[in-house]
């Protein structure tokens, strides 16, 4: 008598990512696309929790620098020396969430 041994496919990093990329673009749940395809839910989050830490950027610690304001007579101006010699200059008049926010998404180097 011979057994069957279901055949196991096994995944490459860029076959996770491309399967990932489709749950992700298809709005269901894990758990509902892995039932719609008749994927492992288990596997689908054991290659989620793996590609996110081999991409994982590291992060850099905050750096905190003196700040100067200095009055305009013309316009209301925030001017940022960042690293590297570079400045960002914000002009007008300007919430100081708007400013943290726009600073949030700045590389860190």
């Amino acid at each position: 008598m011979k057994t069957s041994k279901s055949k196991r496919s096994y995944w490459t990093a860029a076959k996770a990512g491309e399967v990932l990329d489709r749950i992700e673009l298809s709005g269901l749940s894990i758990s509902r696309f892995a039932l719609k395809h008749g994927l492992g839910v288990e596997r689908l989050y054991r290659w989620k929790r793996r590609l996110a830490q081999e991409h994982r950027v590291p992060v850099a610690s905050p750096r905190f620098a003196e700040v100067t304001i200095r009055p305009s007579a013309v316009t209301a101006t925030i001017e940022i020396e960042l690293s590297g010699g570079m400045f960002l200059r914000i002009v007008g008049d300007t919430r100081v969430d708007d400013a943290v926010a726009v600073l949030s998404r700045l590389p860190v180097r």
